[in-house]
């Protein structure tokens, strides 16, 4: 049923996956409201509500918490049992900055964090199988400290966009949040994932999170040792800890939190 004085119609039991390169998700259902968040390739997300005229749909990423409009022309649907193997069942996570998969008869190119719903345990030589080229790694796999690092390093001089996840953009928390994503590691929006520890104590791979309080605002960083941190300015780089600590409290109100948190236990 519709819901009264809406153009909004609701759906229950409706589930997709994101089956191209990026998928944009809005604010709004028009084009030109501002990006919420984007879904890679394998992603899946349930459809809960579409305009009165069909042409887009409202959806909510469970892995990561957040939701918005996609344009119904990019929707793939698929049945709430598949949904439930995808979250379920271990996949590939696609590590390389660029690769390719043979998808539909021709090369469809992933990004980090793309899903391949293809576990460890196949009987055959799923690389083989599905026409991939680059790298991946299992996504029940949590990685040691070394692998989180190279991880985030591969996002070196990726550019900041709002609701950005790729290579090609990235916001801040997401960003940090689809690094920690392809480690094998859950963060949904709002719960930080890891446990607290003092700064002095912070090895590689440690999370800093400077919050403004008066702004609600947080920035993010990536310990990479020797005082240095990865973080995402206009773009993303290595800077001193301390230059970057000095900075944001030079540009920020009096009440600010500095949390440090262990990822890697």
């Amino acid at each position: 049923m519709q819901k009264e004085n809406s153009s909004e119609w609701p759906l229950i039991d409706a589930y997709g996956i994101c089956r191209q390169t990026i998928l944009p998700v809005y604010r709004q259902p028009t084009f030109d409201s501002g990006l919420v968040t984007q879904l890679l390739f394998g992603e899946c997300y349930e459809i809960n509500g579409l305009t009165s005229d069909r042409q887009w749909f409202r959806i909510f990423h469970q892995d990561t918490g957040m939701g918005g409009w996609v344009w119904a022309t990019l929707i793939k649907e698929i049945t709430g049992d598949e949904y439930q193997k995808f979250l379920n069942r271990d996949f590939q996570v696609v590590t390389s900055p660029i690769a390719a998969i043979e998808y539909l008869g021709s090369s469809l190119y992933l990004l980090p964090g793309s899903r391949l719903h293809f576990s460890e345990l196949e009987l055959f030589n799923w690389q083989d199988h599905v026409g991939f080229t680059g790298n991946s790694r299992p996504h029940v796999v949590q990685a040691e400290r070394e692998e989180l690092v190279e991880i985030g390093l591969s996002f070196l001089n990726a550019p900041f966009q709002a609701g950005g996840r790729s290579i090609f953009g990235l916001d801040d928390e997401q960003g940090f949040a689809l690094i920690l994503a392809i480690a094998g590691y859950s963060w949904i929006s709002g719960k930080i994932p890891g446990k607290s520890v003092e700064p002095e104590a912070a090895l590689p791979g440690d999370l800093f999170i400077f919050r403004d309080l008066e702004k609600q605002k947080s920035h993010f960083g990536l310990f990479l040792g020797s005082e240095e941190i990865l973080c995402l300015d206009n773009r993303m780089k290595v800077s001193d800890l301390d230059e970057w600590e000095d900075f944001l409290r030079n540009n920020t109100g009096e009440q600010v939190v500095l949390d440090t948190r262990v990822i890697v236990t």
